[in-house]
């Protein structure tokens, strides 16, 4: 079966019971007008001029289009998308989609060396480098805070000088950096840049009556997190749970950052975009000589992830994501949002309709600023963050605080006390400053909407969807527009708190989400 077909086979076939009931109400109708009885009250009339028949044609076709246009205007709304489907088509993958190799190395360069090295790695930061940032954190400037506002106007001074001391004076970098470096850190070069990833395998089973398989899996990060954001989950994974009987699992775990976040290499030319990642990371766990595996993706993670499944189905086990809504084409979900708006309940209904754009608009416009300039002019705003440790802590950590709950806005430290420790946000941002990597992290941003997103493809593989309830305001769509692009959907995971960064807030529950994946699909072999 094609692709484009096996992706339609549940709207057509809801179109073709849709479009038998219209032909029947068309029948009904034809044989109601053409009759006698309904086109003469009289049958003496007959012998009446043919103005008279012109005028009862005219009224018969009146009323005929006054009692068919509603039928098919509500079969063209319940239907719409198969409609749209048929006229606007997916276009063959294999063409729409980057699957050709590139390089992504500053133009004019010479290419470098074939090499599929992949080489051990370990973080050290120089004390010269650390002097520098507490000279820098000791000069900091600081604003003034707006009295009683908390976080309306962004992150506050006053609550920014907290955070400064305690870089300054109580933050452990060299612990934080053992904690980094307690697993095994490697980079390899693909496609001209060199990719830091971090790999962790199990360690092997002491009881001989445990079947222990090891699948590896690929944790994928957005912005502004980090490799470290994911830390928390290595351990949830790579012990073994059991599947039945005698036969447990475990994941190998393999985290790389980003190209351009972190300690990985930035893209020299335009256009790496999420599906450009996705195919260096296929190439990544090619490498690593992993023939199929899992893939868990939060934020910018979820759109490479998604892409990996995508492009590489043949490759892919299955894939959780948390960021899942964008699936749904730009177009598709607006015009969705519109029918919400306009037409009756029994005509078009969701079942979430606090997801939907309009319920989040205010909320959206207040929250969306940064997103604007990362899309537009990335480097302006980075030259600042690249410069200023504490502006770049402000800047970070205003989204930490906002996208784990939006209603710590009006709480006086954001609560990010509530949901994370300093150490832990601290480090997150440090990846940031040691590496430089703020400026060409925030691209990624311009990269992806300067450019036609080909979006609209169906995830084929076996999928599970996260659905934390603070998650970023109407970046999740409701279920129902959702579903059409996951055709092997297992469940959409309904978490009742839980922000943007639950690998971070919430590890115990992704983790949980990640191996119900995991045994679903292991256990139909």
């Amino acid at each position: 079966m094609s692709h484009r077909w096996s992706t339609r086979l549940t709207s057509s076939s809801l179109a073709v019971s849709a479009f038998s009931s219209a032909r029947l109400v068309f029948l009904l109708l034809y044989c109601l007008i053409a009759s006698p009885t309904f086109a003469m009250a009289n049958p003496t009339e007959q012998s009446s001029s043919s103005s008279n028949g012109g005028r009862g044609l005219l009224g018969s076709s009146l009323i005929f289009f006054t009692l068919i246009t509603p039928v098919l205007f509500g079969l063209a709304v319940y239907h719409h998308d198969y409609i749209l489907d048929t006229i606007f088509p997916l276009p063959d993958i294999k063409t729409a989609l980057p699957y050709g190799d590139a390089d992504w190395s500053a133009p004019g360069s010479k290419p470098a060396k074939a090499d599929d090295a992949v080489v051990p790695w370990k973080l050290q930061v120089s004390n010269k480098d650390l002097e520098d940032l507490k000279d820098r954190l000791r000069n900091t400037r600081y604003g003034t805070a707006m009295s009683g506002q908390n976080f309306v106007y962004g992150f506050p001074a006053d609550q920014l000088k907290k955070v400064v001391d305690y870089w300054l004076n109580k933050y452990d970098w060299k612990k934080q950096e053992a904690l980094i470096n307690q697993y095994d850190h490697f980079k390899t070069n693909i496609e001209g840049l060199n990719i830091h990833f971090v790999r962790v395998q199990p360690a092997k089973s002491t009881d001989p009556k445990r079947n222990v398989r090891v699948t590896p899996i690929i944790l994928l990060h957005g912005w502004p997190g980090s490799f470290f954001e994911l830390y928390k989950l290595i351990p949830l994974l790579t012990t073994p749970q059991q599947i039945s009987g005698n036969d447990y699992a475990a994941f190998e775990v393999i985290i790389p950052s980003l190209p351009g976040y972190g300690f990985s290499d930035a893209a020299q030319r335009p256009g790496l975009n999420p599906q450009n990642i996705a195919r260096i990371f296929n190439k990544l766990m090619t490498r690593l000589h992993f023939d199929k595996y899992f893939v868990q993706g939060c934020d910018w993670g979820s759109a490479v992830g998604r892409s990996m499944a995508t492009m590489f189905p043949h490759r892919v086990l299955g894939v959780d994501l948390t960021l899942y809504g964008m699936a749904v084409p730009r177009s598709r979900s607006m015009l969705k949002n519109i029918l919400y708006l306009a037409m009756p309940r029994f005509l078009f209904n969701v079942s979430e309709p606090h997801k939907l754009l309009f319920a989040n608009f205010f909320t959206l416009m207040r929250e969306s600023g940064y997103f604007h300039i990362q899309a537009t002019k990335p480097d302006t705003v980075g030259a600042a963050l690249l410069d200023s440790p504490a502006g770049l802590a402000g800047y970070i950590l205003e989204k930490f605080s906002t996208w784990t709950n939006p209603d710590n806005i009006n709480k006086p430290d954001g609560a990010l006390s509530e949901y994370f420790s300093l150490d832990d946000l601290l480090t997150n941002i440090m990846v940031y400053w040691v590496s430089g990597s703020i400026i060409t992290s925030q691209r990624l941003y311009k990269e992806t909407f300067s450019a036609d997103p080909n979006d609209g493809f169906p995830v084929l593989v076996p999928s599970l969807l996260s659905d934390f309830r603070h998650e970023i305001p109407g970046a999740n769509s409701p279920d129902e527009f959702v579903r059409p692009y996951y055709k092997d959907l297992i469940t959409i995971s309904k978490h009742k708190s839980g922000g943007h960064f639950p690998a971070m807030e919430l590890p115990i529950e992704l983790a949980a989400d990640i191996w119900a994946l995991a045994k679903n699909v292991l256990s139909r072999d």
